[in-house]
């Protein structure tokens, strides 16, 4: 009996290290691929956890509503890691780690993997609308409140637009989490024809 404990562990400790892909991970529902990005909808019920999973390619992630989580690399100790409402950040891969949810509420994000480039030269913006940049992507924020001029948004290259606070993006009802993505050159019109404050994330491949 002794020697069929022992014996278990192991396994045990192998079922609590389970590693898995991205695409396999049961709270990253894939909602969107193309050459350039795979968009994950991830939501982390209260009190509970992802498996640890593989982000083979860097990514952005977009948190919807403020979250108290842990996270944790394989092999490595929980951190804290708290997220504003709305806060955008990019993450270098490969990376494997497992995000836990230790609060009473929800965690909601969406996560955008950057695939294939652009190979573009972005046009300038006002430095007042920069959320972060670097080599692979640059975000942007927009934010219109009711009854503002509606805004003609085009780039050079490929883009993806995420909603934060949702309201009416022209007669299209938004809500947290919404995307839309634009190739090369598209644009679009954004109107704020609701009551409500509408902000939004504009994500452009370089």
């Amino acid at each position: 009996m002794r020697f069929l404990l022992m014996s278990l562990v192991p396994v045990a400790a192998m079922s609590a290290q389970q590693v898995v892909p991205v695409a396999s991970e049961a709270k990253h529902h894939r909602v969107f691929e193309n050459s350039h990005t795979q968009v994950y909808d991830v939501v982390v019920p209260a009190g509970d956890s992802t498996l640890y999973h593989v982000h083979a390619n860097d990514y952005v992630y977009v948190t919807f509503g403020a979250a108290s989580l842990e996270a944790q690399a394989l092999g490595s100790t929980a951190a804290k890691l708290d997220l504003a409402d709305g806060e955008v950040r990019f993450t270098k891969g490969p990376i494997t780690h497992r995000v836990l949810n230790p609060s009473s509420t929800p965690f909601h994000n969406l996560t955008i993997v950057v695939l294939e480039p652009a190979h573009v030269v972005l046009a300038p913006r006002a430095a007042g609308d920069s959320v972060l940049e670097n080599d692979r992507v640059r975000v942007t924020r927009l934010v219109l409140e009711p009854g503002a001029p509606a805004v003609r948004q085009t780039h050079r290259g490929p883009w993806l637009a995420v909603v934060v606070h949702g309201g009416a993006l022209g007669r299209t009802a938004v809500v947290p989490g919404w995307y839309r993505w634009y190739e090369a050159g598209r644009g679009e019109t954004i109107v704020n024809a609701g009551s409500s404050r509408l902000e939004l994330v504009e994500i452009e491949w370089k």
